[in-house]
Order: structure tokens, then C-alpha cells, then sequence
């Protein structure tokens, strides 16, 4: 069995991330090259939107490693999934975490600690299950991989670029709300 190819941070996921993608990537991981888990093949954002309007979850991962890395822990792992709902930010923003931050980016985003990263934006399918009205974009990442000074900002730079890339492919960018640049987390 041949190696894993070794991307650089632009390349990974579909090469989806922005220079500011990149930048938070390199933060978070390094600036070594990074592997993905191949499912039978490398992630690519036409396959993922396809397995996301076919089904309401996505089995269908973005999972990247460190170049080197043979643990079976991710660095991150970002995936999709179709939502007929999401939580309600203001609720959210009651019972937030200690070290939980929300971002106004589509219509909620939250990082939390080091592990999860969420993100919801309009982005109406239709499958045969029924209609859903939102995409979830969710990114989790192994304990003790990151870099130690990383930020929840770094993750949902990523978060967010792959997610724009997304919402493009799906059709519904105009409606998504994901600014090319990630605004400060909203004060607590």
C-alpha cells in the first residue's frame, strides 16, 4: 500500500481554504504538509455536496492529518450534514460554556475549548426524506493535536472557507451569510 500523498494547507479539502485558511491552518497544525483520510478517494467538495443532497447526514469526511502523523487521530475532521433546524443563538448564548465563543456567521456559530467547532447556514435541499432548510458544517479535532496557542477564530476561519465553498457548490451563497473574513467571536 502506497503512502498517503502530502498536501500542502492549500491543497486540502478540495483546496478550499482562502490565504486566511491557510494562515490558521499552518497555526493550528503547522506548516509541515498534511494527509487525509481517502474514502476511497481524497475529499472533493462536488462529492460532498452530491452525498449531502443525497442523504441528511454526510458520511463523507474531510479528515486531515499531520504529515508523518500514524496515530489514527485526526488533526481535524469537517463534515456536513442537512438540518431542518438550528439552535437559536440568543438561547445559546444563555447557557454558553466558560470557554464557548459564537461568531455572527450565518445563522449561529460556535466554537468551543479546542474539540468542536459548529457552524449553521441557509441553504434550502430537497431529497427524499423531505426538505431541509439548513446545512450544519461541523468541525472536531483530536485532544492535544493543536497547537497549543491556536484559536477558536483559526478553527472557524477554516470552518467558515470550506463552508463558502459549500454553500457555492450548493447553490446558495447569496443566502448562506459567510463573509469572506471571519469577524471578531461576539463579546459575552
Amino acid at each position: 500500500m502506497k503512502p498517503p500523498e502530502v498536501l500542502s494547507a492549500s491543497q486540502v479539502c478540495g483546496g478550499t481554504l482562502s490565504a486566511a485558511g491557510v494562515a490558521a491552518l499552518e497555526h493550528i497544525g503547522g506548516k509541515n504538509g498534511y494527509t487525509e483520510l481517502e474514502d476511497p478517494e481524497r475529499w472533493s467538495l462536488e462529492s460532498a455536496a452530491k452525498r449531502l443532497e443525497d442523504s441528511a447526514v454526510s458520511d463523507y469526511e474531510c479528515s486531515l492529518y499531520q504529515e508523518g502523523d500514524e496515530s489514527g487521530r485526526p488533526l481535524m475532521t469537517i463534515e456536513f450534514m442537512a438540518r431542518k433546524s438550528h439552535p437559536d443563538p440568543a438561547e445559546a448564548a444563555k447557557d454558553r460554556e466558560h470557554d464557548q465563543l459564537f461568531y455572527p456567521l450565518g445563522v449561529y456559530a460556535s466554537a468551543k475549548g479546542y474539540l468542536a467547532t459548529s457552524l449553521f447556514f441557509a441553504c434550502p435541499t430537497e431529497r427524499a426524506e423531505g426538505k431541509t432548510s439548513y446545512v450544519k458544517a461541523d468541525m472536531y479535532s483530536a485532544e492535544k493535536k493543536m497547537n497549543a496557542d491556536s484559536t477558536g477564530k483559526d478553527r472557524m476561519t477554516i470552518l467558515n472557507d470550506i463552508s463558502r465553498a459549500m454553500a457555492e457548490e450548493l447553490g446558495c451563497a447569496a443566502q448562506a451569510q459567510l463573509p469572506a473574513e471571519v469577524p471578531d467571536a461576539l463579546p459575552g
